[in-house]
């Protein structure tokens, strides 16, 4: 048996014990509408030869790039055609790069709106923040929570939040003085899913501290709770060492100071990653899941990941409890 064998028989494995699956992937992030198809088309073709179940997908962001309005519509257009046709629950979160138009018509002193988030709002089958100016939403499934946090904008202008710096005073990031959220309106996000007693797991265009690229937004919520399983990413494409330096290839790391995996599932784009990449995550009950990732170029598996439970929950180190 190769491996290549062994790893579709762990596939199989995980389609027969699983309860819930999602596909995941963000970052297309280009500006050429015919480099975005090339790469969309790629893994909707591998992604339709495996004959998969899902119950929905994740997009995490940077779906398109760039300011030029007719090549964003044409990328856009693509994508939901592709999309359109799976007839699948779509969760989306807005990244940094859909911000590009908004960011633009600003410094042009026209309207300011989002593209992407604006085709996408209202559509059949997506789900996404009830208003771009809201920075997350959720999806209650029976055996778990998906909690999203998006990239977020005000509709006048006034302020936006984007990338993974919170809002500037140096003016990087404008507006400071009329950004609505504070520190304790994400605590109160955390608090509110604490109080569950089902797993929650979280996705966001970008990563917690620990993770690549981590977000000053997510920070403030930290430290999470025990039942926050899992937290997906995009934002850092794997193999892009002048965005990711040092750790262009990690794809699963730690959250700083607890016991919490965080999964880098970039890129669907191939100039910046090393390929053409997508996960699928996979929900077998009673908080145990598992990751794949998928190599689309080559049409092969590249890392398999299951979790039953987190390191803490074994206990407390033994020189530590009280004699």
């Amino acid at each position: 048996m190769t491996t290549m064998d062994f790893i579709d028989d762990i596939f199989q494995a995980s389609t027969r014990h699983l309860r819930t699956r999602f596909w995941l992937f963000s970052d297309l992030q280009q500006g050429n509408p015919v480099n975005a198809e090339r790469y969309f088309r790629i893994a909707m073709t591998d992604f339709q030869d495996l004959h998969v179940p899902i119950d929905g997908i994740c997009y995490l962001g940077d779906a398109t790039e760039g300011y030029d309005l007719e090549a964003v519509k044409v990328m856009t257009e693509m994508q939901l055609g592709f999309l359109d046709d799976l007839d699948v629950p779509v969760f989306y979160t807005i990244g940094n790069h859909e911000l590009d138009y908004y960011r633009h018509a600003l410094d042009k002193g026209l309207k300011p709106f989002i593209p992407f988030y604006d085709a996408v709002k209202g559509r059949k089958n997506w789900h996404v923040p009830a208003s771009q100016e809201d920075f997350w939403f959720a999806e209650e499934l029976p055996d778990f929570t998906m909690l999203f946090f998006s990239d977020h904008a005000a509709k006048s202008g006034d302020w936006y939040a984007f990338h993974e710096m919170l809002p500037d005073p140096h003016g990087q990031f404008p507006f400071p003085g009329t950004y609505p959220y504070s520190k304790q309106d994400w605590i109160a996000v955390r608090d509110r899913f604490a109080k569950q007693e089902k797993p929650v797991f979280t996705f966001s265009h970008c990563a917690f501290p620990g993770g690549n690229r981590p977000s000053q937004h997510l920070e403030q919520m930290m430290p999470l709770p025990p039942n926050f399983r899992a937290h997906f990413h995009g934002h850092a494409h794997i193999g892009d060492g002048r965005c990711a330096g040092l750790n262009l290839y990690r794809q699963i790391a730690g959250m700083e100071g607890l016991p919490i995996f965080q999964f880098d599932i970039a890129s669907l784009d191939h100039i910046r990653g090393t390929t053409v990449r997508s996960a699928f995550f996979d929900y077998y009950g009673d908080g145990e899941f598992g990751v794949l990732f998928r190599d689309h170029i080559n049409a092969r598996w590249e890392h398999f990941f299951v979790s039953a439970h987190d390191a803490a929950s074994a206990g407390i180190p033994e020189r530590l409890q009280r004699k």
